[in-house]
């Protein structure tokens, strides 16, 4: 069974978590806290991290850049109400396989399955 980190402080979390577990995700752990989210990669090493890039204790893309440099294989899906040419680039630029902008978590499920034809 893959396994999932979600990282996400909004309403739409629990609608997430339930979009991964209908593609046979084990969400491992969830957490708001970007500092966090190194510490559990560090533990779990899970197949994909679903990061929000608007969090509370650091700039989302500084999460997104001190995991993808301490782990450049890291599997990232962004999911975030943020969107903007820049912000995608940057996403792009750091390893993430695929944007969501919320609140079109229907898309979500072809970047899951696009994941795994990787």
């Amino acid at each position: 069974m893959p396994t999932a980190l979600l990282v996400d402080n909004s309403r739409e979390k629990r609608r997430l978590k339930s979009i991964l577990e209908r593609h046979s995700y084990k969400v491992l752990a969830e957490t708001e806290d970007c500092m966090e989210v190194l510490s559990l990669y560090d533990r779990y090493h899970p197949d994909l991290v679903l990061i929000d890039v608007s969090m509370s204790d650091m700039e989302g893309l500084e999460c997104l850049k001190e995991l993808h440099s301490k782990y450049p294989k890291a599997q990232v899906i962004v999911c975030s109400e943020l969107s903007d040419i820049r912000l995608l680039d940057r996403c792009a630029s750091l390893g993430v396989i695929d944007f969501i902008q919320k609140p079109l978590l229907h898309r979500l499920s072809s970047a899951i399955e696009k994941l795994h034809e990787r």
